[in-house]
């Protein structure tokens, strides 16, 4: 009869190499899983961060008061001839920033200057920040100081009924964010809260 030869006991060194071994596959799982949870969006549509779908009858009519849409922390401004012709720019030297068309526009609440919360001023027509004074014209450029830049805006596209896409905001050859003239067939506006353009920088005036 063949004697059945029994298992060497583990050693000491080969249990420490069990170990060791499976400490560093802990270790990679926590760092793959770390690199995916802030790679991964998080964000839920509706939330800041995220995409906010809206329809096209959200958007204000042309020229008139700018819309806020505060959860997602977005103004929507509808830009006509009266916003394009708008004779503070001239006034304050910011011509080259003069919307070179029409249409809508989203701009983020956040003053550039110190990150207040502005308002719009209806008897002034322009965005007010009550923090240190800043103020700006309708489209986001910059009026008065103190602030240095233009204010920053959102990426948005139009969307038809099937949810393809129409028409998406996008910078122009010298950098700035244009309007975008609602396309025929749209139905929904998407705004992507989580791709912000900053405003460009500007040397504003000190007219109030």
């Amino acid at each position: 009869m063949t004697a059945v030869s029994q298992p060497l006991p583990m050693t000491r060194r080969e249990f420490l190499y069990y170990v060791w071994g499976a400490s560093m596959a802990l270790l990679m799982a926590e760092s793959v899983g770390a690199t995916l949870w802030f790679t991964l969006p998080r964000f839920r549509e509706g939330e800041f961060g995220g995409l906010f779908p809206l329809e096209v009858t959200a958007i204000p009519e042309v020229d008139s008061k700018p819309k806020g849409i505060p959860d997602g922390r977005f103004w929507l401004v509808n830009v006509g001839d009266k916003r394009i012709n708008d004779p503070r720019f001239a006034q304050v030297g910011t011509e080259k920033f003069r919307p070179k068309n029409k249409g809508l526009k989203v701009i983020y609440m956040v003053c550039v200057h110190l990150g207040c919360l502005y308002g719009w001023g209806d008897a002034s027509d322009r965005f007010e920040c009550p923090c240190h004074g800043s103020k700006y014209l309708a489209d986001g450029t910059t009026y008065s100081n103190p602030a240095n830049r233009n204010l920053d805006t959102f990426e948005f596209e139009f969307q038809d009924a099937a949810g393809n896409t129409l028409a998406k905001s996008e910078p122009d050859a010298d950098g700035n964010i244009q309007p975008v003239e609602i396309p025929s067939g749209a139905t929904t506006i998407v705004v992507n809260t989580g791709k912000r353009f900053n405003g460009q920088s500007n040397d504003p005036g000190k007219n109030n």
